[in-house]
């Protein structure tokens, strides 16, 4: 896992020196995306044996996730750290997006890696964001684009995640010639067969978060395919293969 993606190399820098400044303790990094915590485990930890570590974004399944690294001293309090998150509920008359808010409040200064998962359903959403800036988003964003809004933080137990969680995928099920990725993605979102191979050779194409440069890779049950500008494909099972020799899979599409 040697390849950094531009867009991943300064929190992957940030991640050396949270490292290099660890002596005794904890420490907090800020929101990760997936490639991050990945690489931090695989190749920046591989060989430190002396530092422990835990991720979390605010709840199960969380994406974007903030890591805790630790002396070995400290392992008994591994399972009950505190970690810095705050959950804002944002609510309006009308439907937001992931795309509006992300925008909003980068667009008020917020920086990228204070901010964790956003959750959208209808006319609501959680976001999840460092505690450093929970209390700005509650005082000082009344407006999503247009749209006037209420941010308000709210407690674990307070509010389901589950509502939200169920709203970010699409269940789809169809039949490929066989399980090379691009086969799997142009049929999943709908592009050619040549414009899904010209993303992966581009390397904007990962498998569990790993880039990957060859369109004849062979994906799996349970692999999940990240597309820079679609979306993510996760291959839930492969279903039968038809008489034709073509295989049917189910797929969650989350866009």
């Amino acid at each position: 896992m040697t390849y950094i993606p531009k867009e991943n190399k300064h929190e992957v820098l940030k991640l050396k020196n949270l490292i290099e400044k660890l002596s005794w303790g904890i420490e907090y990094s800020d929101f990760l995306s997936p490639f991050a915590i990945k690489y931090a485990v695989e190749v920046l930890l591989k060989n430190q044996n002396h530092i422990l570590h835990r991720c979390w974004g605010g709840y199960e399944g969380s994406e974007r996730n903030i890591l805790a690294i630790f002396s070995s001293d400290f392992e008994e309090y591994a399972e009950n750290l505190t970690y810095p998150i705050q959950t804002i509920l944002i609510e309006a008359k009308n439907n937001l997006s992931h795309r509006q808010i992300l925008g909003s409040l980068i667009g008020n200064g917020l920086k990228r890696d204070k901010i964790g998962d956003i959750l959208v359903k209808e006319n609501s959403a959680l976001v999840f964001v460092k505690d450093e800036i929970a209390t700005y988003i509650v005082t000082n964003i009344d407006k999503i684009g247009k749209e006037k809004v209420k941010c308000s933080i709210v407690e674990n137990g307070q509010i389901d995640i589950k509502w939200f969680i169920n709203n970010s995928s699409k269940r789809i099920v169809y039949t490929v010639a066989s399980l090379r990725v691009d086969s799997v993605i142009s049929h999943g979102f709908g592009i050619s067969r040549e414009e899904a191979a010209d993303l992966i050779r581009q390397m904007k194409v990962a498998v569990n978060w790993v880039y990957i440069d060859k369109p004849s890779y062979t994906v799996k049950e349970g692999d999940l395919l990240s597309v820079r500008h679609h979306g993510r494909l996760k291959i839930e099972k492969v279903l039968s293969t038809t008489k034709k020799g073509r295989i049917s899979i189910e797929v969650l599409r989350f866009s």
